[in-house]
């Protein structure tokens, strides 16, 4: 469960700790980066680079290089940038440059980059303003941000008991403990702050005030081969899928 309160200083403190103390075990632990996975999201990262006016791509939130890697050959330079330095040295060699800072306060300058990807990551962050004024800011005229892989809130509150046995079932919070004494359980809590969904809609809200067209998607792709077969990349209403894709556009209305 989530803890009643919590600072924006102790949720990043958190995920800093959580993704030090399992660096070089975490895609395997994570259990879901296959290569049908990886496949996928190389699909998703070419049609990103049709449409970014340049080849600069930011991975946000980076973990052990995923994004990078799948976008090799498709940018011409890949920067990520993890909260934890132990999880990018692990990744290093999908980076061209490796960076340890905070989504919230990026150490780049204004117009650095022509597309901004967050992978599984919208739900480790404890509020998503300064997101949304830093992308407005790193992102050059046309650049495009795409986030995925995120459980939806609306999908949460509708599932809400079935979801409950099945992370019962699969206790990812056991299972990351087990791999690290270091991990407690309020740190994987506070690291997984939005253990109930991340507010899509408020995202998208946040992204239009900062001046972003904004498309949103949702979906099943990914988590598993049970539910790859049954509903396969085919889009669905929110509350439907659990998984919510962001799209947004800087300067380019679609």
């Amino acid at each position: 469960m989530k803890p009643r309160e919590a600072t924006p200083e102790q949720v990043r403190d958190a995920n800093r700790r959580f993704y030090d103390a399992v660096a070089e075990r975490y895609e395997e632990l994570d259990g879901r980066r296959s290569a049908k996975l990886a496949a996928w999201l190389r699909d998703r990262l070419a049609e990103l680079r049709r449409r970014a006016p340049g080849g600069r791509l930011l991975d946000l939130g980076a973990g052990r290089g995923l994004v990078a890697r799948c976008a090799e050959g498709l940018f011409d330079v890949r920067v990520g940038l993890d909260v934890s330095a132990r999880v990018l040295a692990a990744g290093r060699a999908a980076y061209d440059l490796a960076v340890v800072g905070d989504a919230g306060r990026l150490p780049f300058a204004d117009a650095s980059f022509d597309a901004v990807v967050c992978f599984a990551v919208l739900h480790h962050l404890y509020a998503f303003d300064g997101l949304a004024a830093e992308m407005a800011r790193v992102l050059a005229p046309g650049g495009v941000f795409y986030s995925d892989h995120d459980l939806d809130a609306a999908f949460y509150r509708r599932f809400r008991p079935l979801l409950a046995v099945h992370r019962w079932l699969h206790n990812a919070r056991a299972k990351y403990r087990r791999a690290s004494r270091e991990v407690t359980g309020e740190m994987y809590d506070l690291a997984e702050w939005h253990g109930r969904g991340v507010d899509s809609a408020e995202v998208v809200r946040l992204f239009r005030q900062a001046g972003f067209s904004v498309e949103t998607r949702f979906h099943w792709f990914g988590l598993g081969r049970t539910t790859d077969r049954l509903f396969g990349d085919k889009g669905r209403r929110r509350g439907w899928a659990p998984l919510v894709a962001i799209t947004s556009a800087r300067g380019i209305d679609w």
